[in-house]
């Protein structure tokens, strides 16, 4: 298991790629991307055509991508949703569609692990 960061706007791909031919398993750091993947436009138009939340939407392209992902929330209807992740699936399109919003590492949100000097917000 390899815990790094990944969501919509950073796909770490080249990471994933590694720990498939590895045999290594990729667990997403920040798959909601600290929640602003959830107001992306992709994220809500694919929400609303497949009747899901947009937190749903994000941690379905995960799963179906292959990531494991561990969401978190004390909040009932948020561990509602978190257990209904697999009554569901997304389409080719809306997979590649999340998978667009890659802004390579443009998109990191934490600090980049080879850099000790970087403070997190």
């Amino acid at each position: 298991m390899n815990q790094v960061e990944l969501h919509p706007y950073f796909g770490n791909t080249a990471v994933r790629a590694y720990n498939d031919e590895h045999g290594i398993a990729t667990e997403a750091w920040s798959p909601l991307a600290r929640g602003r993947a959830l107001d992306d436009p992709v994220v809500t138009r694919i929400a609303h055509e497949v009747g899901r939340s947009p937190a749903q939407v994000v941690l379905r392209w995960h799963i179906q991508r292959g990531d494991v992902v561990f969401p978190k929330s004390v909040t009932p209807q948020r561990i509602e949703e978190n257990y209904r992740l697999f009554d569901f699936e997304l389409s080719d399109a809306d997979i590649d569609g999340r998978s667009a919003l890659d802004r390579g590492e443009a998109g990191r949100i934490g600090p980049h692990p080879d850099r000790f000097d970087l403070i997190l917000d």
